[in-house]
């Protein structure tokens, strides 16, 4: 994260140019570019977009009127054949960033190979440099995989994505965004060695279930879609900002308390926080069920208790349902009402009847209505007579489902 200090300059009592000092607070001893002064030459006449935050005393003769703005550094890596792709990002992030973040005081910077400096070593060294000193990442794939570049990976793609996991695992870079774009039938009916290595990458990401991605068509749908991840992103700091929450997966990140000269280091969110933002982000309008959907897992990886665990997997299961991933919803809540099956207590007895009832309106919206006809008979079975009051509205509810697909 880089904090930018903007002056703008008056003598005599007008404008003749803007001092920038970019300032980089991170503290990685990789760090080049520590700090930055630049002049800009002003116009004649001042524009409506430089106004001033606040107009400081003057000072022999000059005015300094300072605004202070944050900068995130954001990579994008890609094989080669996504050009438009990469023009697009570009492209998004300034857009984005003069219509809405700047007026919020936050700045999305793009970070691409082909920005890098040259220097003597392995360019792709070169190129690693300058994602360690990023705050995100944006991975985008098609049919191609790269070619090595040398050392034990099989392309310079593969060698990011592993140092973004090293930097997002150390909690030095805080999101990573994942794009597939579509492939036609006929390349997936013969897809040669470079299709095959991104099937088999994606298949991973899919497995593993750590990182959400992102499949699109189009350039626009690209572009949609990456703008809604911008858009996250600034709630994020502004949430941050305003002490409501802190994204902290960046180890150095600091709330700075203007004027005071000092720094509050940000705590590591833990369980709270992540099924806090999940539920906020569902709430949103529109819904974020990517961002909930990467906060509801990383619940789950916090949470302490089997309480913990089973609200966040509900909440992940009841998202990954809203955006049509049945099958996955479908095991997130058989596994909750098979680890609580045999409770006692109230509150997990309650997790396992809603799951059950949750497993029986998946199975039907996967048209499995036999099934889920089924599933609403057994859950009767064992909970019909039941008598605690928050257990008889959810029976209630079972029971209305399975007569209204009886009748159907």
């Amino acid at each position: 994260m880089t904090l930018i200090h903007r002056w703008l300059t008056i003598v005599g009592g007008r404008p003749v140019g803007v001092i920038a000092i970019q300032e980089n607070n991170s503290r990685s001893p990789n760090n080049r570019n520590r700090c930055k002064i630049r002049l800009f030459a002003y116009p004649p006449a001042p524009t409506a977009n430089m106004e001033p935050l606040r107009v400081a005393p003057v000072l022999g003769g000059w005015r300094i009127m300072p605004k202070q703005l944050t900068q995130y550094r954001i990579f994008i890596a890609s094989p080669s054949g996504l050009d438009a792709e990469r023009k697009c990002f570009q492209s998004t992030l300034q857009r984005f960033t003069i219509k809405r973040s700047e007026p919020r005081k936050v700045l999305f910077h793009p970070v691409m190979w082909e920005q890098t400096i040259g220097g003597v070593g392995r360019p792709q060294a070169l190129i690693n440099e300058d994602l360690k000193q990023c705050d995100y990442a944006v991975f985008v794939l098609h049919d191609r995989w790269g070619s090595s570049l040398g050392g034990p990976y099989t392309s310079g793609f593969e060698e990011e994505f592993a140092l973004t996991e090293e930097l997002y695992k150390a909690n030095k870079i805080r999101n990573i965004a994942l794009f597939f774009k579509a492939v036609g039938p006929r390349q997936m009916r013969d897809p040669g060695p470079q299709l095959m290595a991104v099937l088999f990458f994606k298949k991973r990401i899919e497995e593993e279930k750590i990182y959400l991605f992102n499949s699109y068509d189009g350039i626009d749908q690209f572009a949609e879609t990456l703008e809604e991840y911008l858009e996250s992103w600034l709630r994020n700091h502004e949430n941050l900002a305003s002490g409501t929450s802190a994204d902290g997966l960046v180890s150095n990140a600091v709330a700075t308390v203007a004027g005071a000269g000092t720094a509050l280091a940000v705590a590591l969110p833990g369980f709270a926080y992540w099924i806090a933002e999940a539920n906020g982000l569902l709430k949103a309008d529109p819904p974020d069920h990517a961002g909930a959907a990467f906060c509801a897992a990383k619940a789950i990886d916090a949470a302490g208790s089997d309480l913990e665990w089973a609200e966040s997997r509900t909440l992940l299961a009841y998202v990954q349902y809203s955006i049509g991933k049945l099958d996955e919803a479908f095991i997130g809540f058989a596994s909750i009402a098979e680890r609580f099956v045999r409770a006692t207590d109230i509150v997990r007895s309650t997790y396992c009847l809603v799951s059950l009832v949750n497993t029986g309106g998946t199975l039907h919206a996967l048209g499995r209505s036999a099934e889920a006809i089924a599933a609403y008979d057994d859950l009767l079975s064992r909970f019909g007579s039941a008598s605690e009051e928050p257990l008889r509205g959810v029976i209630a509810k079972a029971r209305s489902f399975r007569d209204h697909l009886r009748e159907s």
